[in-house]
């Protein structure tokens, strides 16, 4: 039984490239998920208008 060492080559180079693209996608998938918290957090909520007091007291 023989190896044939140019397939597994390709197969291992494929595989690399799998990996290293699913790790760009999943940094950049995160910074935006962050950034997506970050601004729901810092979101000022709509607090109802207070109503004016009578001057006449």
């Amino acid at each position: 039984m023989q190896i044939n060492y140019f397939t597994v080559g390709i197969v291992i180079t494929l595989l690399i490239t799998l990996i290293v693209w699913i790790v760009k996608t999943d940094r950049k998938d995160e910074k935006n998920f962050e950034q997506q918290i970050i601004d729901r957090e810092l979101k000022p909520r709509e607090h109802p208008k207070p109503q004016k007091a009578d001057k006449a007291m």
